[in-house]
């Protein structure tokens, strides 16, 4: 199967995992996921501290600013002669950082450096920045960021490694018959078979999402597993898993019910008996409010937006447009279910530079989007608010997510005030 170098591709004729070939690219103004800043403000107390040139300082400071959060967010500016002479960069970094925690009101206990590209295209030494940090702030847990964006095509992406370095301070924990599921930006939902499950049992639960004090954040290694809820995630996760010797289940908010069943018995609950059939029955009732009005799904609302695919189509909802720029390797076998049962649904790429021309729908006909890109290049004010799943899983997720669906379609959004707006979740000023 073909790789498409234009924007879409029928899913017949989709080659996976990649359906699209490189090239210029376009970043769609949909801005509700969570970039670094975001992210590395989620342990509480931490302050982050930026080192790059002026020019590339804007947009990550407008985020602490939309949060309300300059007090925990500090830069040092690099300048043309840092990258001259040999060793400035290093000491350049070094005593910016140091200027910056000696002039707070108190050093924090917890430092996230965040070096840019600049530094890995002059082979700075960043072992020996971070080892003389340390000796000079042996109080402090430093936690290594990278705001690396011209990298992220190659391995892992700078927020997979944030996440990583970010557990890697999570300090190893006694057993105490609790469960800590981690990984992801949205905190569970009250619509979450997993928390649903475990409370029933008496199961205390660690959420890294709702941690509010340092000290939640170190417990989050007392536990008896690890659950990760976000492909994003599973790297750090299964790297803290290894180091604190915990078991890890990995459970993104999939459509499937096997995959439900099989995921929660592997936690030690049980599956709700009657979960299908009242998601089957849901389905059913919002499928006679929306008719055979067309929906388009974007990967950013859902973890799996294949497997969504696959079950609204299957209960016969005119799933048209899937957009994504890759497919996630763990959602083969519903690739090739969509590509038998609906072949002629399209994957639409969101970083396609033919992007820029799109995000208006001059059409009369009433599209329903899940998820803030899919809104934006359809064009439609009727859409799922959503990234990352919500926070919601299993059959009580499922149905919660239809009823989602429900209020999208009948109650329109200013989509011009909302798909602008960075962090859907966070604290923000605006």
């Amino acid at each position: 199967m073909p790789t498409s170098s234009d924007d879409r591709i029928r899913i017949a004729e989709a080659q996976f995992p990649k359906p699209f070939t490189g090239g210029l690219e376009f970043n769609a103004p949909a801005h509700g996921t969570w970039n670094i800043v975001h992210i590395g403000f989620k342990i509480p107390r931490a302050h982050q501290i930026y080192i790059c040139a002026d020019n590339c300082m804007r947009g990550v400071v407008m985020t602490a600013a939309e949060m309300g959060e300059l007090s925990r967010f500090s830069s040092v500016i690099l300048e043309e002669d840092d990258m001259v002479f040999a060793g400035r960069l290093e000491e350049s970094t070094i005593e910016g950082v140091t200027d910056v925690l000696n002039s707070l009101p108190e050093v924090p206990p917890v430092v996230i450096v965040f070096p840019v590209c600049v530094h890995k295209f002059m082979g700075c030494d960043i072992n020996f920045i971070y080892d003389e940090l340390s000796k000079r702030f042996p109080d402090v847990k430093f936690v290594r960021g990278f705001m690396d964006p011209v990298m992220q095509k190659r391995g892992t992406t700078p927020d997979q490694r944030l996440r990583k370095a970010m557990f890697d301070i999570i300090p190893e924990g006694e057993k105490d018959g609790s469960v800590t599921v981690i990984g992801c930006d949205m905190p569970l939902s009250e619509d979450n078979d997993i928390r649903i499950l475990l409370e029933a049992k008496g199961i205390k639960i660690r959420d890294e999402a709702a941690c509010r004090t340092l000290e939640d954040y170190y417990a989050l290694g007392c536990c008896d597993r690890l659950v990760c809820s976000y492909p994003a995630g599973l790297l750090g996760t299964t790297a803290l898993a290894k180091r604190i010797d915990k078991p890890l289940t990995y459970i993104p908010f999939t459509f499937g019910y096997d995959a439900i069943d099989s995921d929660l018995k592997e936690i030690g609950v049980t599956p709700d008996p009657d979960g299908r059939t009242s998601c089957d029955k849901a389905a059913s009732d919002l499928k006679m409010l929306i008719g055979d009005n067309e929906i388009a799904i974007d990967y950013t609302a859902v973890p799996r937006p294949l497997s969504l695919a696959r079950f609204l189509i299957s209960r016969g909802f005119n799933v048209k447009k899937i957009y994504l720029d890759a497919i996630d390797p763990d959602e083969k076998e519903d690739f090739e279910w969509l590509v038998s049962n609906a072949p002629d649904t399209m994957l639409c790429a969101t970083m396609h530079v033919k992007g820029r021309r799109l995000g208006k729908n001059e059409s009369d006909e009433k599209i329903l989007a899940i998820g803030q890109k899919a809104a934006w290049f359809e064009g439609t004010e009727y859409f799922v608010n959503m990234i990352e799943g919500g926070g919601l899983y299993g059959y009580a997720g499922i149905k919660a997510f239809l009823k989602l669906m429900e209020d999208a379609f009948i109650v329109p959004k200013d989509t011009e005030d909302i798909i602008p707006r960075k962090g859907l979740g966070c604290c923000c000023v605006l």
